[in-house]
């Protein structure tokens, strides 16, 4: 990659995979982490994305659940329970901790960008893992009866078509500071295989970041093989909202920002509609990272297409 910088937009899950496959072939590259799902839970500031990255970056990552730590314990979140806290999110103890030392250093009057830089340097980590903003800003889904959070969405596993997605906050929230900075600094922009409205989308609605974006050269990765996310409600949430469920769905909503998308192989028959409606470039490999050598076989592949 010689001396190119890349910003890497990113929500947990997938994106998180291919950052980690990305950190073993290159340092040079930033990531901004969405935070339209953080949340306060028992009086805690927790950052579901922001965790998950500097986990999987670090090697902490509980990967059978593809959240939390390794090998940590509940015996907090069980007495919490009993103590008539509400029992739909399960955070561990170690988990805890750091939501802990998070919102203490909040509190201290450091913002988000500076109190997960020194996290991340806690847990041995080089590579900047940029909040996309030290504003206040949640996601929420609207559903036919109420509106809830997106994480109480997801962990629930709530049911029902999807009125709306609202990114509470948006209207007030700026990028922050680093994230402009790394922004203007870059030559490339990957967005990865991230759920495209509740990951990136809310990196997007930030102000002027769109804009920004689309003077750099952008590369995304489809989270859809097939019309199936890998994990996550992907699928039913772009039905529910009226987009076409397939990797052409994705790069439809990438439209202007695109200027090479990459889909699985066995999707290779979407390509040439892609190409001929949309007018981006697609590229076809193997999108499914099920091992660490999956995500940096991607990785490679994505940054050879830099070079070319």
């Amino acid at each position: 990659m010689g001396g190119k910088l890349i910003t890497v937009l990113s929500g947990g899950g997938g994106g998180a995979k291919f950052v980690d496959g990305l950190s073993r072939v290159t340092q040079n590259f930033s990531v901004i982490a969405n935070t339209g799902d953080d949340i306060e839970i028992y009086g805690l500031h927790v950052s579901p994305d922001v965790d998950t990255l500097m986990y999987t970056l670090s090697g902490e990552l509980d990967i059978k659940k593809g959240w939390g730590i390794n090998k940590d314990t509940f015996t907090c979140q069980n007495y919490l329970k009993l103590l008539g806290y509400e029992n739909w999110i399960n955070l561990g103890d170690k988990d805890l901790a750091v939501h802990i030392k998070r919102t203490e250093l909040l509190k201290s009057g450091k913002s988000l960008t500076e109190v997960t830089s020194e996290l991340c340097k806690r847990f041995g980590i080089n590579i900047p893992v940029i909040p996309m903003t030290d504003d206040f800003f949640q996601t929420h889904i609207q559903m036919e009866d109420n509106t809830v959070h997106f994480e109480e969405y997801y962990i629930k596993k709530l049911e029902g078509n999807i009125k709306k997605i609202i990114y509470k906050g948006k209207g007030k929230a700026n990028p922050s500071e680093k994230f402009l900075n790394a922004l203007n600094c870059s030559d490339w922009i990957i967005i990865p295989p991230s759920n495209p409205l509740v990951s990136i989308g809310t990196i997007l609605s930030l102000k002027s970041i769109r804009r920004r974006i689309r003077k750099k050269k952008v590369i995304g990765i489809s989270p859809l093989i097939q019309g199936r996310a890998i994990k996550g409600p992907l699928a039913i949430m772009m039905k529910s909202l009226g987009h076409e469920v397939n990797s052409f769905g994705v790069a439809k909503y990438y439209e202007d920002l695109l200027d090479i998308f990459i889909i699985d192989t066995i999707e290779s028959g979407i390509a040439e509609r892609i190409k001929r409606e949309l007018d981006i470039e697609v590229l076809t490999t193997n999108t499914l990272m099920k091992t660490r050598n999956d995500r940096t076989k991607l990785s490679k592949f994505v940054l050879n297409r830099m070079i070319e």
